[in-house]
């Protein structure tokens, strides 16, 4: 029986070896694609004017709290915005639409300068940072993330990174935050929600212009961001990233310019402010 016991043993070993060989393997392969497909090479990324005016701002709020330690000791829910959260499809132009938000308000805005600050605070390379991203990351791909970064980078460390620099950013008001879950981690009462939305085929049509592939290879992308948003959100914040109740405002830029849909958002902002009373300097 003993015997018996010890080579069901190894053989159980050598099953959990070879399954989690395979995993390596379609992981590492995962990255390898995801590497490829957004050419994400550190050493050729130059960081645009908007992107180092953002990191100068993120510098600028720790600075004045002086250590993230005080944020979190005081009173979150009195102390944060005015602030406007944009969730996004992909593919339904949420980002150019936040920056002109940002434009016409005069106020800060964060998107994908935050994987940037990130990569440079914490040390986790960017590639690494960008597969999690409003993904969802399986618990192989966490181990695999910390083992190839040493640093014991994860899903579950980049989002309680996001909360603390959300929470920051919002602390100083004014300013616009696109996605990665903002509106679930900040107090309602700091500010406006906003989802931009748009019919499948507008987006996979927008998708396929911007990235310069075929129709076919732009829905499968669109397709799954979409669940991967999905996913990211439920798993990390319990709601869903789909639901309009979630949210202040909801626009379909089906028929409507980036323009347009700025100017909405703009408008329900200062209706916002001045029916809260919150002064905005």
């Amino acid at each position: 029986m003993a015997t018996v016991a010890t080579f069901l043993g190894v053989v159980g070993t050598a099953v959990a070896i070879e399954v989690l060989t395979h995993a390596a393997e379609r992981f590492g392969e995962s990255l390898r694609q995801n590497l490829s497909t957004r050419n994400l090479n550190m050493t050729t990324l130059q960081p645009s004017e908007i992107e180092i005016r953002a990191e100068e701002n993120i510098r600028k709020w720790i600075d004045a709290e002086h250590s993230q330690k005080r944020l979190t000791k005081a009173n979150i829910a009195g102390n944060v915005g005015p602030y406007v959260v944009i969730a996004r499809q992909t593919g339904a132009g949420g980002s150019s639409i936040a920056r002109l938000v940002g434009q016409q308000l005069g106020w800060d805005v964060l998107d994908k300068e935050i994987i940037d600050y990130m990569a440079e605070r914490f040390g986790t390379p960017r590639s690494l940072i960008d597969i999690v991203d409003e993904k969802h990351s399986s618990w192989m791909g966490d181990i695999f993330n910390s083992w190839i970064d040493g640093k014991g980078f994860s899903s579950v460390t980049y989002v309680h990174r996001l909360k603390q620099l959300f929470l920051l950013a919002a602390h100083h008001g004014k300013v616009v935050i696109v996605g990665r879950g903002a509106r679930f981690i900040l107090p309602h009462e700091g500010g406006i929600s906003v989802r931009i939305l748009a019919p499948l085929d507008y987006r996979v049509a927008q998708i396929a212009v911007e990235r310069g592939i075929s129709e076919k290879e732009a829905r499968r992308f669109v397709e799954q961001a979409d669940k991967n948003q999905e996913a990211f959100i439920q798993e990390n914040f319990r709601h869903k990233a789909s639901d309009p109740l979630g949210y202040d405002l909801v626009i379909n830029v089906e028929n409507r310019t980036p323009q347009d849909a700025a100017d909405l958002i703009t408008d329900a902002a200062n209706r916002w402010i001045k029916k809260s009373g919150v002064t905005v300097p």
